[in-house]
């Protein structure tokens, strides 16, 4: 049994050669022969705009009334004058240049190859995977039925699913629903987008909210108003924490 095992292994690992051979890694972005998803020059010209950023409610709030403890019992926090819902937000570029180009291809014009790349992004950030550890599930921002169907595909979902083959944090779209039909965001402005996203979400599984500590994912944050409703929904459902992740922050 251990000789064929052996055996295996080593049919596999010639195939891997002569298949490597045959269909060699290339960079997801110029095409160019590459070690890995992406190759050097191109993961330059993306690094120009890397944030790594972190907002921290909780943290803001402490800092601005000078103290070390503080007890919200309501669901949101109070930021200038505004709810928010959500604890912490974590981005990985700011939405510029190359980075805005790429995800407004994936998004919009079928380059659904591109969720391997922001995967692989978010997934090689140490930062972000420790931060995977603290939290329970991953649920991908639902798009409605009509709007999917057109589009093919769900940029959001595609990226969690593969998070969740990760290992790190389990992916569950079962969850959410877009449960009416908005006018997309991107056409909007600041107090128009809160409107138009109000009591559009609707947690349909709240046993696997409660007492459970959520991530948000999302493509891009501009004004918030999306992922900040959705917060609101996870908490009133019985969500303890909910952070947000993104690929960019506007």
């Amino acid at each position: 049994m251990l000789n064929f095992a052996s055996d295996f292994l080593c049919i596999f690992k010639e195939l891997k050669k002569v298949l490597d051979f045959m269909f060699p890694q290339t960079c997801i972005i110029c095409g160019k022969l590459s070690k890995d998803y992406i190759c050097e020059v191109c993961e330059k010209r993306f690094n120009k705009y890397k944030e790594n950023g972190i907002i921290d409610n909780k943290k803001m709030i402490m800092d601005k009334l000078n103290i070390h403890n503080i007890n919200l019992k309501q669901n949101y926090y109070l930021v200038e004058g505004q709810k928010i819902y959500w604890e912490k937000m974590i981005y990985c570029f700011n939405y510029k240049s190359i980075v805005r180009k790429y995800i407004l291809q994936y998004k919009f014009f079928g380059k659904v190859y591109l969720s391997r790349f922001f995967s692989y992004q978010i997934l090689k950030n140490p930062k972000i995977n420790q931060i995977f550890k603290n939290y329970d599930i991953i649920i991908p921002v639902p798009m409605d039925k009509i709007k999917k169907a057109k589009r093919g595909y769900n940029q959001a979902e595609l990226i969690t699913n593969i998070i969740s083959k990760s290992g790190l944090i389990k992916s569950d779209n079962t969850i959410l629903e877009k449960a009416k039909k908005s006018k997309t965001q991107s056409t909007l402005k600041k107090e128009e987008r809160k409107n138009n996203v109000e009591n559009a979400y609707v947690v349909k599984q709240t046993y696997k909210v409660k007492n459970r500590k959520i991530i948000i994912f999302d493509d891009i944050y501009t004004t918030g108003a999306t992922v900040n409703e959705i917060s609101k929904k996870l908490k009133i459902a019985g969500a303890t924490e909910v952070m947000v992740l993104v690929i960019a922050k506007d």
